[in-house]
This record gives C-alpha cells, structure tokens and sequence, in this order.
C-alpha cells in the first residue's frame, strides 16, 4: 500500500504524510548465556548482518537503518555514532578471536511468529549468520506474551524487540533497556560504568553535558553488542484534505485536540 500511495500518479499521493517515529527495532542478546557472554561473539554477530539490504528489499525503505538504539528525532541523536556497520571480514576475524573459535553451538532466534510462519526478516538474518559465520542458526517462533515473558526471565538466547518511546527523552530508551535495575533490561548487559553515565545524566541539569552523558553511554552499549539495532521506525498517514491541524505524532499517541474537520 504505501508503495502505491507514493507513486505521484496515484491520487491518494497527494493525502501522505510521514514522520520519523521514536522507535528501534532490533534483535536482543541475553548476555548471561552462552555464546553470548562472549562480546567478541556478539560483536561478530553484528558485523556480519546486512542492514541496508535487509531494509531496502523486505521493508522496502519504508524504515531507516540503525546503527544506535537512538533514533532520529529525539534529543541525544547523534550522527557521529561509530556503530558496528556490515563488514563480513571483521566478523570472521571477531569470531576467531571468541572463545568460540574452534565452533560456535546452534543458536536458537526466538521471534514472534506463529504454525503460519515467521517474519522474513528473522529468516535473513538466520541466513547471513550462517552463511557469513558458518553458525546454524534455529528459528523459533513464539506467541508475542511468550517472547516477553521468557526474554524478561532470561530463558532465550537471541530474541526480536522493538520498543517505542513514551516520551521524547534519550532516559527512555538507554535507561529503560540497558540499565542494571532495569526490568525492561531483557538483554541482561550490566556495566556499572556505563550505569554511572546514565544515572549522572539523569540529574544533570545542562543539556549539553547531559547528552554528551548519553552519547558515551549508547557508545559504550554499542561497542559491547548486547544487542543488533536493526532500524527505526517511520509512520505513514492519508490525511484527507478537509482534516487540519494534524500533526503526525512520533510516539505511542495521537494528540487530536487542536484537530477540526473544514466542509
């Protein structure tokens, strides 16, 4: 659909609007278990994932690619963010450097899914582990209160999430998904160092200081992999040309009240 109402021709072309929406995808790591204790293995686990393609050919470029967990549009969004870009050879080199270098056990990917089958994106990723790393990798598909529930006790190895701000602030995202206390902390990364960023920054009453506080924590969660950002979510709207005042909202909810109706 939404490649039909961006084609110029199509009437409805005129009625879409887009904006980025505070949101990241991605495919969590549970650190406490095997293999992924070991960074390397993570790291290894990044590097060998196309996320341009897997954004330009199953999403169709309706998201953009992630590199950080901080999407575009919030405060703390940083372009200068060294994430763990596609590049097979330094994924092979990471892996040999592991404590897994003689062979890495099967992987279980946990995603939402059901007997109907699972996302193609899962399958991709599945596929470039293994054909990148040699790693077999086995799918398994769960029913969405399930995957929450096992990744929050720490029972799954690799498992999809995404996660959508509640409000516009780099605390929802960096505090809320990898801080030691957190209990939205599915992947289980501890770094006390990384903690006291997050707590300093919490109190700190300069902007500035404080997203330079957040920028070198989501850098230092980034370099240790606990999890692959995958992308960050947009939203697409018809707007009919007789609504005004609608803005597009970037998080959970609609804001209608300044919305009326002109006949």
């Amino acid at each position: 659909d939404i490649d039909r109402v961006k084609d110029p021709d199509n009437p409805l072309n005129a009625e879409l609007v887009y904006t980025p929406e505070l949101s990241v995808y991605y495919m969590g790591f549970n650190v406490d278990a095997a293999p992924f204790n070991d960074p390397k293995v993570r790291q290894a686990l990044c590097y060998a994932v196309d996320k341009n393609r897997i954004v330009d050919v199953l999403t169709k470029d309706t998201v953009s690619v992630a590199y950080g967990i901080l999407p575009e549009g919030i405060p703390g969004y940083s372009e200068d963010l060294d994430g763990l870009e596609f590049n097979v050879s330094k994924a092979q080199q990471l892996l040999a450097q592991s404590g897994y270098r003689n062979g890495l056990p099967t992987i279980t990917l946990s995603v939402q899914g059901s007997c109907a089958g699972v996302a193609a994106t899962a399958l991709a990723i599945a596929y470039m582990w293994e054909e990148n790393l040699g790693i077999d990798v086995r799918i398994e598909a769960l029913d969405f209160s399930t995957l929450q529930e096992e990744a929050r006790d720490g029972e799954l190895q690799a498992f999809e999430v995404g996660w959508i701000a509640d409000y516009p602030d780099p605390e929802n995202f960096l505090d809320m998904l990898f801080h030691c206390d957190s209990g939205w902390n599915y992947t289980k990364y501890c770094n006390s160092s990384v903690d006291a960023l997050l707590d300093q920054a919490g109190v700190a009453s300069d902007f500035k200081y404080r997203m330079e506080l957040y920028h070198s924590a989501e850098q230092a969660i980034v370099d240790e992999a606990p999890c692959l950002p995958l992308w960050f979510g947009q939203n697409y709207y018809l707007v009919k040309p007789y609504v005004k005042g609608f803005t597009p909202p970037s998080t959970v909810t609609s804001y209608l009240k300044d919305v009326w109706i002109e006949r």
